[in-house]
């Protein structure tokens, strides 16, 4: 991870006088205070043309230049998963503290060479449910430094934590800035950010009705009951059973902080009421997200999208495709408050083991 290289750099560094790069930050919240990681220093930067709460604000991005321009070295194994450098790890991974889109607007100044390069513009920036929050950085330094303990715990080389958390970052921010642009591909990238978590995420065993109920029941009434359980075993022992990792995983790390969030939305049509109630969804999203990346089926439209208010358990209809209740997922940003919280518990907790 090139920030985490920039913070090993400046440790044995700092001392000496050193380039820094200089980039201009795109958010809709105004950020106080700084975040200080030493090779790294954000901070709010210009006023805003007018005063409208979730206006877009320009913010400072200050970054050590390292030595023989580490930070655009291609990937080594199996590392990097971010291009271009530092500035976009701390883009995405404040997106990902914050529930707030960040966007890489401007390089500024590339060590002592005074630049203007655009990359974005203030229509880039994505809205979300913290427009227009008041954001303290130095709240934000704790999730950086957590960073450091997936790395301590990949020390042992039979667990790989901090790469695959950084690509569920880096789909978590693809998935917001496609929120109001394209509601199937942010789904799809969603679904993918918990995804890269589960290379080596364990389950209890399943049975073969939990894996595909019909193929069950045909093979039962086919097949002696001595020789069932001994089916089912060489049966399920090849599985990936990716979907039901997916589900476990995401209730395994939805803790009671998630329930009893005040900011939680309080229209039917947003708002999960307990457990079970999650894993039904969260089945039909998986099986919608798979339908559409692997046989081009249509993905259920947004409710959201559509501005109707529905309560969760009744069907739509839209022009001539009448959408059945067991086929409709709850809008995006529902499903992106549940992301969010199971990333920042899986960073929590991973990082905490190597304590």
């Amino acid at each position: 991870m090139y920030l985490l290289e920039a913070l090993d750099y400046y440790r044995k560094n700092k001392d000496a006088k050193s380039e820094y790069s200089e980039f201009e930050i795109l958010c809709r919240n105004h950020l106080t205070g700084v975040l200080d990681l030493g090779c790294a220093y954000l901070q709010f930067w210009e006023m805003p043309r007018n005063f409208e709460q979730a206006v877009v604000r320009a913010h400072y991005l200050k970054i050590i230049a390292l030595p023989g321009d580490l930070s655009l070295q291609t990937p080594r194994g199996q590392e990097y998963y971010i291009p271009g450098g530092i500035q976009n790890e701390i883009v995405i991974l404040m997106t990902l503290f914050s529930r707030s889109h960040f966007v890489l607007s401007r390089m500024l100044k590339l060590g002592n060479i005074l630049l203007m390069n655009k990359y974005a513009d203030e229509e880039d920036v994505a809205k979300g449910d913290m427009d227009g929050k008041v954001l303290a950085l130095g709240d934000f330094k704790p999730y950086f430094d957590m960073l450091e303990g997936l790395r301590k715990t990949e020390e042992d080389k039979s667990l790989r934590r901090l790469e695959p958390f950084m690509l569920a970052a880096r789909f978590y921010h693809l998935g917001f800035s496609l929120i109001g642009k394209d509601e199937t591909l942010a789904y799809i990238s969603f679904v993918s950010a918990v995804e890269s978590l589960l290379h080596d995420y364990n389950i209890n065993s399943i049975t073969l009705e939990d894996w595909n109920e019909q193929a069950a029941r045909l093979i039962k009434e086919s097949t002696p009951d001595d020789k069932y359980q001994e089916i089912q075993k060489v049966i399920l022992a090849n599985l990936p059973r990716i979907k039901q990792r997916f589900i476990a995983c995401i209730k395994e790390h939805l803790t009671e902080r998630f329930w009893s969030d005040p900011t939680r939305p309080k229209g039917n049509s947003n708002r999960f009421n307990d457990v079970s109630e999650i894993e039904k969804y969260l089945g039909r999203i998986y099986d919608a997200r798979s339908g559409t990346l692997h046989a081009g089926k249509p993905f259920p439209p947004s409710v959201e999208n559509l501005n109707i208010e529905r309560p969760m358990g009744t069907g739509i209809i839209i022009g001539n495709k009448v959408w059945e209740e067991k086929e409709l997922i709850p809008p995006v940003r529902a499903f992106e408050r549940i992301v969010h919280h199971v990333l920042l518990e899986y960073l929590k907790r991973e990082s905490s083991k190597a304590q």
